[in-house]
């Protein structure tokens, strides 16, 4: 049976999708059998009438079905859903992700936004991503942007997991510049400050086109290898 990572970030649109890219395409040139889940996707594109993500991860990655609740509303999942009207139920969320581990080595669980994100509004109160997190009992990968601000988001970010009992695993941080001055010393400060694997990701000229081969390069270092077994597989060795 496999096991499932949660795939969270400091906010919206820091490349969260790209990130769990990156992580399938590296898990599986690994051997370790990987797919992708995404439980909520908002934002239906009227011109093309598909789901970013979604969309995303079949043309890219070639994985199909990787949805459960798709809204059209471009918001929150909490307000998609009361626009919408639809009916939500956790439970088979949960089951999905089970199903997942039976055929899969890792699952690669992408959320919508951060993990504060409202998913469900309840009578007097909101189901929030961190509470999925919770209920799924799995860890979490912390994807960020590389650039000012991404001190405090990280630390933030960090300190909310940790008071919800949620283990993040590793970081990925994404437009990485490694001749920027202010990129490398915020990666550096932060793996000072909180010392968990990490991994980047470069602005890419052609994402949809270039990530697997950026994939490629990052192979051939056998510490990157190494650090991908350990947080995935917990393999020391």
């Amino acid at each position: 049976m496999g096991k499932s990572f949660f795939i969270t970030g400091t906010g919206t649109d820091i490349g969260k999708t790209i990130a769990t890219g990156f992580l399938y395409f590296t898990l599986n040139k690994l051997g370790i059998k990987t797919t992708v889940f995404k439980p909520f996707q908002t934002g239906l594109i009227e011109q093309t009438q598909t789901y970013p993500d979604l969309g995303w991860y079949e043309s890219v990655l070639g994985v199909k079905n990787t949805g459960c609740y798709v809204l059209e509303p471009e918001t929150s999942p909490h307000l998609a859903i009361k626009i919408q009207q639809a009916k939500v139920d956790i439970e088979a969320v949960l089951q999905r992700k089970a199903e997942l581990e039976q055929t899969n080595d890792v699952v690669l669980i992408e959320g919508a936004g951060g993990l504060a994100v409202p998913l469900i509004e309840q009578e007097d109160s909101f189901y929030m991503t961190k509470d999925l997190i919770q209920d799924a009992n799995i860890p979490a990968i912390l994807v960020s942007l590389s650039g000012l601000g991404s001190i405090h988001n990280v630390v933030t970010t960090n300190l909310y997991a940790e008071y919800y009992q949620i283990p993040v695993h590793a970081f990925i941080f994404n437009k990485y510049d490694e001749e920027n001055m202010i990129h490398h010393d915020n990666i550096d400060t932060i793996q000072k400050m909180i010392n968990l694997p990490t991994f980047t990701i470069p602005q890419l000229k052609n994402v949809k086109r270039d990530l697997e081969e950026y994939v490629e390069n990052c192979m051939k270092s056998e510490l990157f290898r190494k650090e991908m077994k350990e947080v995935f597989l917990n393999e020391s060795k």
